[in-house]
């Protein structure tokens, strides 16, 4: 499971909370959006409302420099009413839909419970510091046990990536989705995703390596969603050798033939320009104009920076 290890940094707790945006939406979608957009001409969408015009309350500044801590990690296993609650919060700010957001924390709580009574695991309620970057939960032995057999579970818990699909499903559309037979689940030698297949179909016995599993009884999704879950996830194969350039360029061709698209409606502040122009020549603005031509005079003026540094 991957909530016990929603660890997340201090830092990264307080940027989240000054541009009311969550781990997961942030996370997940800027790698889609990376991937989606490359050269491609993708338009933004942008919230012309009164909070967004408030860019302190949007804009991380140099006040959250003070929070990084290289040798420290903040964390919660959500394993408290209000760590709950505050997750729960910062998720529905950020657009996400309340019926994902509580069947995801739903997982969380399920998970908890199972686990409570295992020997070598804790479970932190509200968020703490600890003095480690890693958080150890003991052997994984002690942990299937617990789930397995202690709590006689015939199924396998959820991935990140599950967890990641459904508080974002609404923000995802994908023209041409893979069939069934080509989900890359089936074969346990050579299936990336070999495990979420057992969490969403569930798995036959077989003799000699394990019992059969069912589908994880809190995920009811469609067909059609599997099918996108599917496509969306489906591993892309490159080279050893390849350069950043050359996978950027395999994730693009197969984002295109599967018609994926990623649709963020992000409020126009100072983040949503450094943000764009972190892209540097990978991606292209078709509207509004105004957002246009705001980022076209944020980069003459670096260029005229640099071009006097040169002097």
């Amino acid at each position: 499971m991957t909530y016990d290890r929603i660890n997340q940094l201090k830092s990264d707790t307080e940027v989240l909370k000054s541009m009311k945006k969550t781990a997961f939406l942030c996370v997940l979608l800027i790698l889609m959006f990376c991937s989606a957009c490359g050269n491609t001409e993708a338009p933004f969408t942008t919230e012309d409302t009164q909070e967004s015009s408030r860019a302190g309350d949007e804009v991380p500044s140099n006040q959250n420099i003070d929070v990084v801590v290289q040798d420290k990690l903040t964390y919660s296993n959500l394993d408290s009413e209000l760590s709950m609650n505050e997750v729960r919060d910062i998720l529905l700010k950020s657009g996400i839909q309340p019926n994902h957001v509580d069947t995801v924390l739903n997982w969380v709580t399920d998970y908890n419970n199972s686990m409570r009574e295992c020997p070598s695991f804790s479970l932190v309620g509200d968020f703490v510091t600890i003095d480690e970057m890693a958080v150890d939960y003991g052997e994984y032995y002690d942990m299937s046990t617990e789930w397995y057999k202690r709590n006689r579970r015939n199924y396998h818990d959820v991935v990140c990536r599950i967890a990641a699909y459904e508080l974002n499903q609404d923000n995802i559309s994908i023209g041409n989705v893979l069939k069934k037979e080509n989900f890359d689940c089936w074969d346990e030698n050579t299936a990336w995703l070999y495990t979420d297949g057992d969490i969403l179909f569930g798995r036959e016995a077989v003799e000699g390596e394990h019992k059969a599993y069912v589908p994880f009884p809190l995920i009811d999704w469609s067909k059609d969603m599997q099918a996108e879950y599917f496509t969306l996830f489906d591993p892309i194969g490159i080279t050893e050798q390849c350069s950043e350039q050359e996978m950027f360029q395999a994730i693009l061709e197969k984002w295109n033939g599967q018609e994926i698209r990623v649709n963020v409606t992000l409020p126009e502040t100072e983040w949503l320009y450094s943000f764009i122009m972190s892209f540097g020549n990978q991606i292209s603005i078709l509207y509004p104009i105004s957002l246009k031509e705001k980022i076209i005079e944020r980069y003459k003026i670096a260029l005229k920076h640099f071009e006097e540094d040169t002097r």
